[in-house]
């Protein structure tokens, strides 16, 4: 994959920062904190947002709600069921990720569920007796240590000003 071009500046940059601590933080507070313009700083963010660069959205944290038993599972899915397992999979409220792969496993999907024998059954069960869908293997996870709404990009992923 192409290096992609740098299109932001450091002014977006300092406002991915100030967002990324509170997303909820007003225009008139960031544009004080990084000593831009107000309109300067709204029409940057709705830049961001525009380009699909960032969202500003609600992270909900699972283990709040008990979902603490967490499983990364990689399958081949055949083609000819593909897309309508990928619906399926995403109308199932325990699963909260799903990726296409390369190699064995044409998808991965990360689920979480309230118990470890839903967690069992869902991968013993369910999806090997889902046709067109094999379990290539699978990973519990007793713990995420860094998750993806943490990710941030470096400073030099931004035009120098």
């Amino acid at each position: 994959m192409a290096k992609k071009e740098k299109n932001y500046d450091q002014i977006d940059f300092k406002i991915i920062q100030e967002l990324s601590k509170d997303a909820r933080k007003s225009v008139a507070k960031i544009a004080k904190k990084i000593d831009v313009n107000e309109r300067t700083v709204r029409r940057r963010i709705e830049k961001l947002i525009a380009d699909n660069t960032v969202r500003i959205t609600t992270i909900v944290d699972p283990s709040s709600f008990g979902y603490n038993a967490i499983a990364d599972i990689n399958l081949k899915v055949d083609e000819r069921v593909y897309n309508k397992f990928i619906e399926d999979c995403k109308a199932n409220p325990n699963v909260c990720y799903i990726a296409t792969g390369w190699g064995k496993a044409n998808l991965s999907i990360e689920t979480r569920f309230l118990d470890n024998d839903d967690m069992y059954n869902f991968i013993n069960r369910t999806l090997p007796e889902t046709e067109g869908v094999e379990v290539i293997n699978y990973f519990i996870i007793p713990k995420i240590i860094y998750n993806i709404d943490e990710w941030l990009p470096v400073q030099d992923d931004f035009k120098e000003d």
